[in-house]
């Protein structure tokens, strides 16, 4: 039986290989795990500083967003000059966290040079020696060697996204399904599509859909397709058989026999009704 491997054991591999703390983030924002556990040494220095802490969360948060915004890889300077990267989490094709990488320094005197005089304003005046040597501390890589280590990152996230180790609860899963159909009610949606976008069995999905909604996914496609195709007929000179396109139906004739088993009649004659009792 093929064995997967745990968030914490890649953490831990990515730490040894690059020398970089390594952490991953709910979508919250909050740490969840991490190796080592604790911060980086300038990391902590300039966190017992308030001022030097919300920098740091706000730096954090701006490259979570911009991560989910994009759905992609961010490679980045905080606000110290130090290199950090995040890349996005998925389970069941929804973002449910972010794995970070950082820090580092870039090589020659001008970058750790940089560092100093950014996170100067958050020192007290009798710790620039200390802070002389935390920074010397920091993990020094060229750019060259810092995209190499960021791909084993981004090969390590998408590991974890692949084996859904950050999953989603059947809860979550199943809300997720609803506003997907809600959302692309007028393309061509079937149980093994659903099966295959959200990373799930056919008979977890299809059981818990039902034990959540009270009616089968068959039938929540039919009726958002329905719900749509009369608000269509009611708000648009859309042609029958281009409402039944937009709203996922090939066949017009298909579209009018579904139409008029939910309605009693046919879309022309709910079209005509309709416009009647608004005169």
């Amino acid at each position: 039986m093929e064995q997967t491997i745990s968030i914490e054991k890649i953490l831990k591999e990515l730490y040894h290989i690059s020398g970089f703390r390594i952490s991953v983030y709910d979508t919250y924002f909050q740490e969840i795990a991490a190796f080592p556990k604790e911060l980086g040494c300038l990391c902590s220095l300039i966190q017992e500083n308030p001022e030097g802490r919300k920098h740091c969360v706000e730096q954090d948060i701006m490259a979570f967003r911009k991560v989910q915004d994009e759905k992609q890889l961010h490679i980045y300077k905080c606000h110290l000059g130090l290199y950090e990267a995040v890349a996005p989490l998925y389970s069941f094709g929804t973002l449910t966290g972010y794995l970070m990488m950082g820090q580092t320094i870039n090589k020659g005197k001008e970058a750790a040079k940089e560092t100093f005089k950014k996170a100067l304003p958050y020192m007290e005046k009798d710790d620039y020696e200390l802070l002389q040597d935390t920074i010397a501390q920091i993990p020094v890589s060229d750019r060259q060697t810092i995209d190499s280590l960021v791909t084993i990152m981004e090969i390590c996230a998408q590991y974890i996204t692949l084996t859904n180790r950050m999953q989603l609860t059947k809860k979550e899963l199943v809300s997720e399904v609803h506003s997907y159909i809600e959302e692309r009610y007028g393309q061509h949606i079937t149980i093994d599509n659903l099966c295959s976008q959200f990373f799930c069995s056919r008979s977890s999905l299809t059981r818990k859909f039902k034990e959540t909604y009270g009616i089968s996914i068959h039938t929540h496609i039919s009726q958002v397709r329905l719900k749509n195709s009369r608000r269509l007929l009611e708000s648009s000179d859309l042609s029958i058989g281009e409402i039944a396109f937009h709203c996922g139906y090939n066949d017009q004739n298909y579209f009018t026999r579904a139409f008029y088993k939910a309605q009693k009649m046919t879309p022309r004659d709910y079209r005509k009704k309709f416009r009647q009792s608004r005169l």
